[in-house]
């Protein structure tokens, strides 16, 4: 080899080693993404609406909506933090940006504004009224003049609103906190009626002595 050709060599190594150096500067920045996003956490609100979303006796969150969750978080690497609380802490915090997900909620126009709802929906229900065994109500009609007991700031308490208006009829709302808190306040008798999902019902409306009134409404996909 010539002089000149082994020059033409020596120049041309700093060439090499800088476009090696920058090969592997963006390798390193198009892993960044992927780094982050399999350690990326995910904060996930949880309330008690067994048997869709619920506490187990153990302590951790369960149900037909986490069971589908973690099986995304395993897809996407995600690590999941549960925050517990009520119904509408949870859509306050997701609201706020303390909470990056809130299962089990009803795409409505007015929710739209505020969340971001997935496309495919998880589940399909309705609401069902629920009473004490010998209660009489056995329609929407002798609904009239009772006091019903609805989850607060729910999608039933106010399709059941729209629901009596327009057939005229004059009932009392109380708004609750949780399900739990609803059937106990109906089996003691300070409220004359429930509403709830299909879900919830069928699982703890016995535990309370509490019947289906075959009064149902408002097919939902959550």
């Amino acid at each position: 080899m010539t002089a000149a050709g082994t020059l033409r060599n020596h120049e041309r190594l700093p060439l090499l080693f800088w476009g090696f150096s920058v090969v592997l500067l963006l390798l390193l920045t198009l892993s960044l993404p992927l780094a982050s996003a399999d350690n990326r956490v995910v904060k996930i609100g949880v309330y008690e609406n067994e048997p869709k979303i619920f506490t187990s006796e153990s302590g951790k969150p369960s149900g037909i909506f986490i069971d589908i969750i973690q099986h995304i978080a395993e897809s996407e690497g995600w690590r999941l933090h549960y925050v517990p609380g009520t119904w509408t802490e949870g859509l306050d915090r997701l609201a706020k940006g303390e909470i990056d997900l809130m299962p089990d909620v009803a795409n409505t126009a007015a929710r739209a504004e505020i969340y971001s709802f997935h496309e495919e929906p998880v589940l399909s229900s309705w609401f069902q009224v629920y009473a004490r065994k010998g209660s009489g109500i056995r329609s929407l009609l002798d609904l009239a003049g009772k006091r019903i007991a609805v989850l607060d700031r729910s999608v039933q308490q106010e399709a059941f609103a729209h629901l009596t208006a327009g057939f005229g009829l004059s009932a009392t709302l109380i708004p609750v906190p949780d399900y739990k808190t609803i059937f106990e306040i109906v089996a003691r008798g300070d409220a004359d009626a429930a509403i709830t999902n299909r879900f919830y019902g069928v699982m703890h409306a016995p535990k309370h002595g509490l019947e289906d009134t075959r009064v149902i409404f408002h097919p939902t996909q959550l």
